[in-house]
């Protein structure tokens, strides 16, 4: 395949499609599984979370490396302090933070552990439902978030 053909090739395939297939090449999968308020909680791949900073929970932004990033919530209201998990884009003007309750915990998991779980999606933030033994998580659909905060993609 020529190089401008690749180039073709990789500028269609979609930030969440791409966060795939760098997250399973190695057959596991490295993630983060983070409390939700009100929602189960969300599982997300480490190799997109840039840095985490403890921040006040009641914030628009976050600052970090002198720039301000807009905030995703999934953090409870009713607590002051929490994490903010600074989460990559496909561009350095796509990134945002995600405001959680407090620093997530780190799992490894074999790609034969996670099942797809076909629920019903009502929740335009969620990508979809996966099982891990008895416990659902939910994916983050990325891109809604983004544009939900303000982002252009």
């Amino acid at each position: 395949m020529a190089k401008k053909e690749i180039s073709a090739a990789f500028d269609q395939v979609s930030s969440q499609e791409l966060q795939h297939l760098i997250t399973v090449s190695t057959g596991f999968i490295d993630a983060y599984i983070i409390d939700c308020h009100d929602k189960e909680a969300m599982l997300l791949p480490q190799n997109v979370v840039l840095s985490a900073l403890d921040s006040a929970i009641n914030v628009d932004k976050v600052e970090w490396h002198d720039v301000k990033l807009p905030v995703f919530s999934v953090s409870n209201p009713n607590i002051t302090l929490g994490v903010a998990l600074v989460v990559e884009g496909e561009q350095a003007n796509q990134r945002f933070a995600l405001m959680c309750n407090e620093m997530p915990k780190s799992i490894r998991l074999r790609i034969s552990e996670v099942v797809d779980d076909n629920r019903t999606i009502k929740d335009k933030s969620v990508a979809y439902y996966v099982l891990i033994g008895q416990t659902t998580y939910h994916v983050p659909d990325l891109d809604f978030i983004q544009k939900k905060i303000g982002i252009a993609l």
